[in-house]
């Protein structure tokens, strides 16, 4: 399995919000799952999909959810 590298990762999220997947808000910060990790909850409506992408803290997504307004909960 090849792993992919955090820039990727976050690029891969850049993808699908323009591929049309939208953020369902709050974004999720834990360590339940992944420690540190943000987690998008993403849906693509019009075709009743729902798929989760986490991503670990880098400084682009810092400013992408400020830039973005996006409510982070912590759990």
């Amino acid at each position: 399995m090849e792993k992919v590298s955090e820039t990727n990762r976050f690029g891969q999220l850049l993808e699908n919000l323009a591929n049309g997947w939208e953020i369902e808000e709050p974004v999720l910060l834990g360590a339940r799952w992944r420690s540190g990790a943000y987690h998008f909850v993403l849906r693509k409506k019009a075709e009743d999909k729902t798929t989760l992408l986490s991503l670990p803290p880098s400084p682009e997504l810092l400013v992408f959810l400020s830039d973005q307004k996006l409510h982070v909960r912590a759990i």
